[in-house]
């Protein structure tokens, strides 16, 4: 950066000027006129994408001697040093905000922290220094602090007071930043202007009579506030209130431009891949596991997500098992440009062995009511078969995959994959919905099948009226080694193998077979054409 008259240089002026460009464009995109959340949300998201870390509403607890008196949230927590507030005023900016994010700087001992608000034509900006004395911040505390249930926030002497701090009667007050790095910032008087960084943390509370039972509260926090981020990265303008809500808000007003609009639900697991990935310690592909497989069972009906929600239990929270699982599904949200609107943990130790949990989700999504998938009435024999590729077995078979492999070592590297066998079982399950986006929309696409459990002897026919049969071709597309693998070590009959498994095709279209060609080129990937209809009784056969 160049010198400016009247700039004071720090060493975190490259960052500063990289999250003010950031802010500028914020300001550009969204405009004046909205809550400061919206830009509080898009800033963040910003910030992300540079690379930087970046915590969402970062929350420091406020101790008066051994009292929880209450909380601090800090609007953007930017590399763990960089506190940023986010402001909506018509108005100019007061005193009263710029205390408020001086009394952060010295809650988080960050040595430097910006104030935006976005509220005004020209985006205004100021940036700030930790205060050097307490009476810098010490008038603000209370007016920024969330109080905690039933505290009574004890007396703090004037700011200006003339009495000394050692004979003080306030005890001291302390901050201490309740995840991430592990430090506390203690003020040794609200008198004096020392501060002091130290390694260790405020102790916890006591056991209750709850914890003793196996559940941890504490557990639970501690798993929203590494989960927070990630959930509300999927946020849109149209959430209302998501996490930490008792329900979730979402305004459907764009619906209102829809001509006959159908709302697409579905609900879903990931069956026993969980023990699999809890005994491998891989957690977050469960989290995209669940989000794609529900995304592709209503896109099959020709729908787009909407909102997802999910469910997680366990007979232990860890919280950053669950953490990876989440941020798994805000991935797989975002990618699918869907909101996580809302979710539950539960903590069920007795219901669940230890180490196990499971994971279940909903999903909600619209299209126009002339656009609903299978269009079973135009279903004719002749009809082609056109198979996507699957990623590996997505999330059905798996018991029987944990039967085949019990005594295999799973981290073994098959050199004609490129990747372990753990790689291979695990991978996540695919979202058709992005290379389908514009094929969807073609009027020669009939119907689609997602293949899921009961591969394709059950699923196929869920799409077919009962005059007519789904004719599979074997070996008419390229078989993944991995199912060779499962077959022989299993011992696994044929017709088995494509009952229980996608054997590589995840997602079957129908189409007019004049347009075979042209709807496969509509797919940015090669696809195979699989078989046809034919004259039959609404069945598979494997041919």
């Amino acid at each position: 950066m160049t010198n400016t008259p009247g700039f004071v240089k720090t060493n975190f002026d490259d960052l500063t000027f990289l999250v003010n460009g950031l802010a500028m464009r914020t300001h550009n995109e969204l405009k004046p006129g909205h809550k400061e959340i919206f830009y509080q949300r898009r800033l963040a998201e910003l910030c992300q994408q540079e690379g930087l870390e970046v915590e969402v509403e970062k929350k420091v607890e406020v101790w008066v001697d051994e009292s929880l008196i209450g909380y601090l949230y800090l609007d953007l927590w930017v590399q763990g040093c960089l506190v940023l507030e986010c402001k909506a005023f018509s108005h100019l900016l007061t005193m009263d905000e710029v205390g408020q994010v001086l009394t952060y700087l010295t809650a988080t001992s960050s040595p430097i922290g910006m104030l935006y608000n976005f509220g005004r034509s020209r985006l205004e900006q100021k940036r700030l220094f930790k205060p050097q004395i307490v009476s810098d911040w010490q008038k603000h505390l209370y007016r920024v602090i969330h109080k905690a249930p039933g505290m009574n926030l004890p007396p703090l002497p004037p700011a200006n007071s003339d009495t000394p701090a050692r004979k003080s009667s306030v005890p001291p007050i302390r901050f201490r930043v309740a995840e991430g790095r592990p430090f506390c910032v203690d003020i040794p008087s609200p008198g004096m202007a020392a501060i002091r960084l130290s390694a260790s943390r405020q102790p916890s509370a006591p056991d209750s009579a709850y914890a003793d039972s196996g559940v941890s509260i504490d557990a639970g926090n501690r798993a929203v506030e590494l989960m927070k981020f990630a959930v509300r990265s999927t946020y849109t303008p149209a959430v209302l209130a998501g996490i930490g809500s008792f329900g979730g808000l979402l305004d459907a007003s764009a619906l209102k431009i829809m001509q006959n609009p159908v709302l697409v639900a579905s609900t879903d697991g990931v069956g026993t891949k969980v023990k699999l990935a809890a005994q491998l310690g891989r957690y977050r592909g469960v989290g995209q596991d669940i989000v794609n497989h529900c995304i592709d069972d209503i896109l099959v009906q020709g729908a787009r997500p909407l909102f997802f929600m999910d469910y997680f239990a366990t007979a232990q929270l860890i919280p950053e098992h669950t953490a990876e699982i989440v941020t798994g599904i805000a991935e797989a949200c975002r990618a699918a440009g869907m909101v996580l609107l809302g979710g539950e943990t539960a903590e069920m130790p007795g219901v669940y062995q230890p180490g196990e949990f499971d994971v279940a989700g909903t999903i909600v999504g619209v299209l126009e009511r002339e656009r609903i998938l299978p269009r079973t009435a135009e279903l004719r024999a002749g009809d082609a078969l056109i198979g996507l590729r699957s990623s590996g077995p997505h999330t059905n078979g798996f018991s029987l995959i944990r039967k085949v492999f019990a005594d295999s070592d799973l981290e073994t590297v098959f050199p004609e994959w490129g990747v372990s066998l753990a790689d291979a079982l695990l991978a996540p399950h695919r979202s058709y919905l992005n290379i389908l986006q514009s094929a969807i929309r073609d009027p020669h696409l009939k119907a689609l099948a997602h293949l899921t459990g009961g591969g394709f002897i059950e699923n196929i026919p869920r799409i077919l009226p009962e005059t007519l049969d789904a004719r599979v071709h074997l070996g008419s597309w390229p078989l993944p080694p991995l199912w060779t693998l499962i077959q022989q070590k299993g011992g696994i009959a044929t017709d088995e193998m494509y009952r229980v498994f996608n054997m590589g095709i995840g997602m079957v279209a129908v189409v007019d077979k004049n347009f075979a060609a042209e709807f496969q080129q509509l797919i940015p990937e090669p696809t195979f054409i699989i078989g046809e209809l034919v004259s039959g009784a609404g069945k598979t056969l494997l041919v």
